[in-house]
């Protein structure tokens, strides 16, 4: 087992296994999501790429690895990889055939009830510090969605939605009403 897991032993890793890479580290994913999970995802996605047919970003669902490397790694020495729920990709230069290059405009996570400090401090701070300019955390047990946005590279004070709708300033026109979230 590496010290220090990259893109390279991600690769080698068999195809039936789920995990993620943050800062060299890996984290196995938790079995299936449950079928709620699911029902806001999807619902979460529809209304994404609804409200952005027309504005040239892309919507993308997991599975799917977005490889945040460090200033001075290689795509192979990346050590953060992670398959977010929902994201958001507005410069189509980062999509590759196999994975997303460099931080997405907006990335969503459903949390899981089995490893909720992933969603509410590892991912948070990884996607703070790679600039993600929106992370929404969905806790569809709770019925809330917490946004942060990067303002001066960081994130700050989250707003938590808990009913009215849900706007974003860094993507225009994306607005989501929660109760469709949450249908």
């Amino acid at each position: 087992m590496p010290a220090r897991y990259s893109y390279k032993q991600y690769l080698q890793l068999p195809d039936d296994y789920s995990c993620e890479i943050i800062n060299g580290e890996l984290f196995a994913m938790t079995p299936a999501p449950t079928v709620r999970h699911q029902l806001v995802l999807r619902n979460i996605l529809l209304l994404l790429v609804d409200c952005l047919k027309n504005n040239g970003c892309e919507v993308i669902s997991a599975p799917c690895d977005v490889l945040l490397p460090e200033d001075e790694e290689g795509i192979e020495d990346t050590g953060t990889i992670v398959q977010p729920d929902i994201f958001v990709v507005c410069d189509r230069s980062k999509l590759k055939e196999k994975y997303c290059l460099g931080a997405p405009d907006l990335i969503v996570e459903i949390v899981s009830p089995a490893r909720p400090s992933i969603d509410y401090v590892k991912k948070l701070h990884i996607y703070e510090k790679h600039r993600v300019r929106e992370y929404w955390i969905v806790n569809y047990k709770q019925k809330d969605v917490m946004v942060y946005k990067l303002i001066d590279n960081d994130y700050g004070v989250p707003k938590t939605y808990v009913d009215g709708y849900i706007n974003s300033d860094i993507i225009g026109g994306l607005e989501l009403e929660l109760k469709a979230v949450f249908e």
